[in-house]
């Protein structure tokens, strides 16, 4: 009897699912907070469709990158192919978005994009560690004054110094900015100022061993079954993205 008790008793118990940690930092819509974002539900989907359970951890960019490359957690979200080669991670190019380069000014600045050139003298508040494509890398490592912040909300800081006339121009994607700016209250104390226009696709980036490359493997699968039962769409019109 006692035998009979203990295998049901085992049969009912939950099983424990294989699990991922993922990491980056806030960047919404594309990931926010609480688990939510679209690039986040789109990986946490992904992998429930293969079984695998996605541990999200907020953490600044940067430091996401080099565990990733220490294979001290299994994968970074929302990566480029600059990002894929310098930390050598495992890329399966599967895109799960695009980027851009858009530019936004205090508001009562009459500045507006034009080239490259036009961004010369201006004091410009960037991301440390993102990725702004290798031409605009290139421009802004060779030149100054340029604010570079960093931790789990950097773009707030930026909305802040941009909002505040502490910088002449915020750097950041236009998706990014105008949500981030809304939820903070600084919508009306900045203006969009044009864009470079190219985009940039973004990816899950894994650690480049075993395991990452099982996780990869996982992951195209999964984004695949989500693509199959329309879970996949629905996460995009969620969050009103166009990709």
């Amino acid at each position: 009897m006692k035998s009979r008790l203990l295998i049901l008793l085992v049969m009912s118990l939950p099983s424990s699912a294989e699990q991922i940690v993922v990491a980056s930092d806030i960047w919404c819509p594309y990931i926010c907070t609480n688990n939510s974002g679209y690039v986040v539900e789109l990986t946490q989907q992904a992998f429930a469709s293969v079984d695998v359970e996605v541990k999200f951890e907020t953490i600044p960019f940067q430091r996401a990158l080099k565990l990733t490359s220490q294979h001290k957690i299994d994968a970074v979200l929302a990566v480029t192919d600059e990002h894929i080669s310098s930390f050598s991670l495992n890329g399966n190019q599967i895109a799960i978005g695009q980027y851009t380069n858009d530019f936004y000014t205090p508001v009562d600045s009459n500045w507006q994009y034009t080239d490259r050139a036009s961004l010369d003298d201006m004091l410009i508040a960037t991301i440390l560690g993102y990725d702004y494509g290798h031409s605009l890398n290139q421009y802004l490592e060779k030149r100054s004054p340029q604010i570079r912040t960093s931790g789990d909300t950097p773009l707030k800081s930026n909305l802040y110094l941009t909002a505040k006339r502490r910088v002449d121009l915020l750097l950041g994607n236009r998706y990014v900015i105008d949500h981030t700016a809304k939820e903070f209250g600084y919508s009306e104390d900045i203006r969009y100022a044009g864009s470079e226009n190219e985009s940039t696709p973004l990816y899950v980036g894994f650690s480049n061993n075993d395991k990452g490359r099982d996780y990869a493997a996982k992951f195209a699968q999964g984004i695949e079954n989500i693509k199959q039962s329309g879970e996949y769409q629905a996460i995009l019109d969620k969050y009103q993205i166009i990709f």
